[in-house]
C-alpha cells in the first residue's frame, strides 16, 4: 500500500495551526483512511478542523482498535466525523502535483 505524503497532503483548517496541530491533523488523516474515509488518497488532500479538539473527541470516545496495515490506532469516534465539518477532501491539482512531485 502506498501512503499520502502526510506532510504535504494533510492540512490544517480552523483553529489552531501549531506543530502540534499538525501531528493530531496528521493522526485524523491516519485513522480515516484506516476506517475507510479517505478512499481516493493518492489523488486528494485532507483539511482538518479543529485538530486539538477533534483529536481529543477521538481519543475520548472509547478504546481504539490497531490497524496493522495503516500502523494506527482508530478510536470508535472517526466513523463519526462529518465531511464538510470536521474535515474536507480535496482534490489534488495539477500544479501542486507538479511543484511537489508527486
Amino acid at each position: 500500500m502506498i501512503n499520502p505524503d502526510w506532510n504535504l497532503q494533510v492540512n490544517i483548517g480552523n483553529g489552531r495551526k501549531d506543530t502540534g496541530a499538525h501531528h493530531r491533523a496528521i493522526n485524523i488523516a491516519q485513522q480515516l483512511l484506516a476506517a475507510g474515509r479517505w478512499l481516493d488518497h493518492l489523488n486528494t488532500r485532507i483539511v482538518i478542523h479543529n485538530a486539538y479538539d477533534t483529536h481529543r473527541r477521538l481519543q475520548m470516545s472509547g478504546a481504539g482498535q490497531y490497524h496493522a496495515k495503516y500502523n494506527v490506532t482508530v478510536y470508535p469516534a472517526v466513523h463519526d466525523l462529518i465531511r464538510g465539518q470536521d474535515y474536507e477532501i480535496h482534490p489534488l491539482t495539477a500544479s501542486f502535483r507538479q511543484l511537489h512531485n508527486l
